[in-house]
């Protein structure tokens, strides 16, 4: 298969050729073709295409191989055969590999082949490059070359910083650089040494390795094709396997306990009858080690095949592949492989552990870890769960069971797979990684502070079996609309069922807001609600083509913050709850102040049965129920657009009063005018009253 333009995979004929190219499919790569694309085929079953790529990305695809399970050997291959690249690239040659399909192509396992004669030729270009025994520059075992081929990149364990993708990419499909750190997706599970999809319990299964496992390799077995819980231990929750253990063991929950009378206590199984209370360091482990092949011992090699020519010898047993290799080039600064003696010297039998170096293999002509084990000081360390013949090659701070890496019983192992944890000791106490949290059911440990195992949103705490149970329904766990059984209901972000927009959850259901469709007042999730159509009559029927909503009864108003109906108020300093309730009455201005409808004084004032700004005398108004004066507020109004006293009536704008000329004199008796004037009066009224009755009469 070729990778071409656009990601497009295509099979090319027997004819075809790139334009351009002097080199049909079937024939060898010459000095002579460089830039131009061939083939390489092992045998009719492993076709493989190479490009030679100038430009220095992994996007430009170099080789597509389904079949090559072992890229590293595949890659010195290339260079070794010289069936590709006997000199032929003037620049290096960035090939990347797709043993499976990645979500992110910036981490894929690549190679980089770049023709040297001398180590000179690497290093000038980039510091600590060196020239391979076979002819091509290559980083010091344990790092990569840099996207652009400018630096020698340390290879980062999970967890360790990165600057670059490359620098996760041994650990293949999955892996990333996020925030500085390698890791792994969310739906992958580091272990190995590299990132892999494990499945959960009760799924089908190839070996061991392929289960979920959660917080210690041992509790997990693939069981005549299925994942099961191994001997001596228990099925806790969904997707953990948690050892059980008798009197005086560590244990974290009463489950833990082998014995109805046992008990949890202090982290240690206790007869209840006894009350012990002390805490004894108990590390014992019951279950058998899985035995893996080639692993009691120093796997067997047999010697390296030296002709003249370029030779392979590829076997396939179990899920390993042993590739040994010999070139004219090996001559070139090493004579024999017992030169190979540590971490990254050189070494030519490919695939195969290098001498005085266990747990090693020989990839690129350089020694390295194998899968499942680490660079420490030149000594590959084993990581938890995998073989060891001795302790020494367990890191300090674990234990050797079984002749395997592994935690005490009441421990757990890091992400890492290379130190253990303590654990949290229940619900709300310390953690630093989710494993810790697995004995509590559907708990996790949080990103941010505070980190102490919570309850999934989609779970609730059960003090009596100490669980975080899924809930049922309601806040239910999800991961589509569909997995939502309650009615009205949706999958959220957070990956729990809730009610859609508009609709509350109330007695079990999912029921409709202000404004929902209903049938009745009992669709409605609110008290005092109607079900009824927006153009209903007064006796309340509606046309067949206007659905029903739900909506409050008459004399109560919507209370949007709370989802209730609230009663209106009648009158003046009625109770309340809220603003609401008062606004019908006393309009927008209206206020639930210590739980009563009025006006807030401060800068409100109540005339003509509502709440409304307070203006000063002069100033601008729109209505005279807008002006106010501290006294005889009926003598102001709102005249020519600004807050003035009646006629007759004179202000005080300091007081803020509207002032009627007084009728007394100084001496508080009645002015000569006025008497005058009523006098007056009275005389005009009587001479009236004469003048009408003798006419009425004459």
């Amino acid at each position: 298969m070729f990778l071409g333009p656009g990601g497009r995979v295509t099979e090319p004929s027997s004819s075809w050729r790139l334009p351009g190219a002097n080199c049909a499919p079937r024939e060898r790569i010459s000095k002579r073709a460089n830039g131009r694309i061939g083939p390489v085929r092992f045998g009719p079953e492993r076709p493989l295409w190479l490009v030679a790529a100038t430009q220095l990305k992994c996007n430009s695809i170099g080789v597509v191989s389904a079949m090559w399970t072992n890229l590293s050997a595949f890659a010195l291959l290339l260079a070794v055969y010289g069936l590709i690249v006997e000199r032929c690239f003037a620049h290096p040659l960035v090939i990347c590999f797709h043993e499976e399909t990645y979500d992110d192509v910036s981490v894929r396992s690549r190679s980089v082949i770049w023709p040297c004669d001398d180590s000179t030729d690497c290093s000038s270009k980039v510091v600590d490059a060196h020239c391979s025994i076979f002819g091509y520059c290559q980083c010091p075992a344990g790092h990569v070359f840099s996207t652009d081929v400018a630096r020698c990149l340390p290879e980062s364990a999970y967890g360790v910083a990165c600057q670059e993708a490359v620098q996760c990419s041994h650990m293949l499909t999955g892996a990333r650089c996020e925030a500085g750190v390698c890791t792994c997706d969310s739906d992958y599970t580091y272990v190995r040494g590299r990132c892999r999809k494990l499945v959960d319990l009760g799924q089908p299964c190839s070996e061991d390795i392929d289960c979920f496992f959660s917080h210690n390799r041992e509790a997990v077995v693939c069981h005549r094709g299925t994942c099961e819980c191994a001997d001596g231990f228990y099925r806790r929750s969904t997707n953990v396997c948690r050892r059980r253990v008798t009197n005086g063991e560590p244990c974290l929950v009463h489950q833990d306990c082998d014995g109805d009378s046992l008990q949890c206590v202090n982290q240690l199984c206790t007869d209840a009858a006894a009350q012990t209370k002390s805490f004894r360091d108990v590390a014992t482990q019951t279950s058998d080690a899985v035995a893996q092949p080639n692993e009691e011992g120093s796997p067997a090699k047999e010697p390296p095949t030296r002709d003249a020519e370029t030779n392979t010898d590829l076997e396939r047993t179990g899920a390993t592949k042993r590739v040994q290799i010999s070139v004219k080039r090996a001559a070139k600064g090493v004579s024999d492989c017992e030169r190979c003696r540590k971490y990254g010297d050189p070494c030519l039998d490919e695939g195969v552990e290098c001498p005085d170096v266990p747990y090693s293999v020989c990839r690129m002509g350089q020694c390295h870890c194998k899968d499942g084990y680490y660079n420490a000081q030149g000594r590959c360390m084993a990581e938890l769960g995998e073989y060891a013949h001795d302790e020494q090659y367990c890191a300090a701070g674990t234990t050797f069971q079984n002749n395997r890496c592994t935690c005490e019983n009441d421990q757990f192992y890091d992400n890492n797979m290379r130190t253990c944890l303590k654990p949290a000791l229940g619900i709300n106490t310390s953690c630093t990684q989710q494993s810790q949290c697995s004995p509590y059911g559907a708990a996790y440990c949080p990103a941010a502070s505070p980190k102490r195992c919570t309850c999934h949103p989609y779970a609730e705490y059960d003090e009596k079996t100490q669980l975080c149970i899924e809930k049922d329904g309601y806040e239910a766990y999800c991961e589509r609309d569909a997995d939502c059984t309650l009615e009205n209901a949706r999958c959220s972000e957070q990956r729990t069922c809730v009610c859609k927009t508009n609709y509350f959850y109330v007695d079990e259901r999912c029921k409709a807001a202000k404004g929902g469709e209903c049938e009745t007042a009992a669709d409605c999730s609110f008290a005092d609600a109607e079900c009824a159509a927006e153009g209903s009559s007064e006796d309340g029927q509606s046309a067949a083509s206007e659905p029903k909503r739900c909506g409050c009864k008459p004399g109560y108003h919507y209370h949007a913050a709370s989802n209730r109906c609230l009663k209106e108020a009648e009158q003046y300093e009625d109770e309340c709850s809220a603003d609401e309730q008062c606004q019908p009455l006393l309009g927008e201005l209206g206020q639930c102040i210590e739980g009563k409808c009025q006006c807030d004084e401060s800068k409100d004032h109540l005339k003509d049965g509502k709440c409304n700004t307070k203006i000063a005398l002069d100033g601008r108004c729109s209505k005279s129920s807008e002006c106010f004066v501290e006294d005889g507020q009926d003598n102001v109004e709102c005249r020519n657009s600004a807050c003035q006293c009646k006629f007759d009536f004179s202000p005080d704008v300091e007081q803020q009063k509207c002032i009627r000329p007084s009728g007394k004199n100084s001496s508080d008796r009645p002015s000569a005018l006025k008497v005058i004037t009523l006098m007056l009066t009275s005389a005009a009224v009587l001479i009236t009253g004469s003048a009408l009755r003798d006419a009425y009469y004459a």
